[in-house]
């Protein structure tokens, strides 16, 4: 059965459409957009390899897998550790190894350098965050 020189034609072009169509999707699918308070943890093959955004994101289609964070949770927080350095407050317990001090109206576990006595005047020169391990 011979086929005529336009079904050839004909079939070389749906092929090339197909082709065409096929790898436009992918290559949307590559790319995303990330907004300015988030972020996009990519892990390749099940490996992860850091976070990428805001802006435009690059990715391996089938390869790499994004996950998107919030992390204006993240700067908020930060920023409150920042506002808390340098301000000024009130022991509730004598403070050294341990003790409570009351500043910006919430009361926090402190240590300090030396012993200082409870309801005295105090300033905030570092925040330490605590942490453990996840089970």
């Amino acid at each position: 059965m011979a086929t005529s020189p336009n079904s050839a034609l004909v079939l070389l072009f749906c092929t090339l459409g197909f082709s065409v169509f096929f790898l436009l999707l992918i290559g949307i699918s590559a790319i995303r957009i990330v907004p300015e308070n988030t972020r996009l943890s990519i892990y390749r093959l099940g490996r992860y390899i850091g976070d990428r955004g805001p802006g435009l994101v690059l990715l391996l289609p089938f390869v790499d897998k994004a996950i998107r964070i919030d992390v204006s949770d993240q700067i908020q927080r930060a920023h409150t550790q920042q506002q808390m350095w340098g301000a000024i407050g009130e022991t509730q317990t004598p403070v050294y190894a341990d003790g409570q001090v009351e500043v910006s109206g919430q009361v926090w576990n402190a240590i300090s350098r030396e012993p200082i006595p409870a309801n005295a005047k105090i300033r905030v020169v570092k925040v330490l965050l605590e942490v453990e391990k996840l089970p």
